[in-house]
């Protein structure tokens, strides 16, 4: 596990898998453009990033990756969503870049992951709209299905949907910036968006610590301790599927 990983192993993994990919897909760098080894270079770099702080998250975290590139359709290893609803049909097809879980008393609680280079932020008002529903969409066929991929357990639960922030961070801050601020300012950027399962112990496997002092989930905890609702923070993911299949077709 990535607790157990050192930096300096992480970053040799991830040299080799460039390496092959520049040898195998790009047919080497030798003959490339010094503007090309640049840029090519500069994403090797964001690359470590990334997978570093994807390994600080997941060290951090009783759920692990369960299925990376999960496709939903006739070649994928769980049919298209099928959602009906007032006499209208519709299936769904896709994949799903990560789907992360935690197997606790029988149940299979599941995170259905979206990396993104941009940044697109969770919005339920979307989804209430027909906007950005595919993620729900996912997940809810996986707690319906989700036994043909990751074996029977007694339960599918639903635990969140999560964009990560896979890009360049770029800070705009004054020169006399602390390194805590230059720190909380990173720690901000690269905070995690989506919707959460409202249950303490489920959100504590995601995230150790998180019901008092968040770092990758996007939760606001207010002074009492409870955990602030809204836009991207903890909520009841049973409340929206209704919404999600009704929306969809």
């Amino acid at each position: 596990g990535f607790q157990n990983l050192e930096q300096e192993a992480l970053h040799q993994l991830i040299q080799t898998y460039i390496d092959r990919f520049a040898k195998e897909r790009l047919g080497g760098l030798a003959e490339k453009s010094a503007r090309f080894r640049y840029l090519f270079g500069r994403l090797k770099k964001t690359a470590y990033a990334i997978v570093d702080n994807v390994a600080q998250e997941l060290a951090v975290s009783d759920f692990v990756p369960m299925a990376f590139e999960l496709e939903f359709g006739e070649r994928g290893q769980v049919p298209a969503v099928h959602v009906e609803t007032a006499g209208t049909s519709l299936r769904v097809g896709g994949k799903v870049d990560r789907v992360d879980g935690w197997l606790k008393d029988g149940k299979l609680y599941l995170r259905v992951v979206d990396y993104k280079t941009g940044k697109k932020t969770f919005d339920l008002s979307e989804i209430l709209h027909g906007v950005g529903v595919q993620m729900l969409l996912y997940l809810f066929a996986l707690q319906r299905q989700g036994q043909a991929v990751f074996g029977d357990v007694e339960e599918i639960v639903p635990a969140g949907v999560e964009y990560f922030p896979a890009r360049d961070v770029i800070l705009s801050m004054e020169r006399s910036a602390s390194d805590a601020q230059i720190a909380a300012a990173m720690e901000k950027e690269l905070r995690r968006s989506g919707m959460f399962l409202y249950n303490a112990e489920v959100l504590e496997a995601m995230e150790y610590g998180v019901t008092s002092n968040p770092c990758y989930l996007p939760l606001s905890i207010k002074k009492d301790g409870t955990i602030a609702e809204g836009v991207a923070t903890a909520a009841q993911l049973g409340k929206p599927r209704p919404d999600v299949d009704h929306t969809a077709a």
